[in-house]
């Protein structure tokens, strides 16, 4: 845990650094997910299985409500919403 200024700006220097790195990895995982799909989609395969893994593409499905349209048509929901509360660390 930090004590004091010096310290805090080591640890923010270094969530910065990381942060960066992540990002960077993140990207890089993201363009070879789309090499892999790129190849089952050129050989249209749903699975490939090597010699040390398996692929398996699937297509998934996610249903969200549109609440400002059910808002119009039948008026507030604020009776039905929940709301939860969390804490976010925003560092610039």
């Amino acid at each position: 845990m930090c004590t004091n200024m010096n310290e805090l700006s080591r640890v923010v220097a270094d969530y910065r650094s990381m942060k960066a790195m992540k990002e960077q990895l993140e990207a890089e995982v993201k363009s070879l997910e789309y090499e892999i799909i790129g190849y089952m989609d050129s050989n249209h395969k749903l699975t490939e299985v090597g010699s040390d893994f398996t692929i398996k593409l699937s297509i998934c499905e996610r249903r969200t409500v549109d609440t400002k349209r059910l808002e119009a048509d039948l008026g507030s929901l604020a009776e039905y919403q929940r709301i939860s509360q969390y804490r976010r660390l925003y560092v610039k």
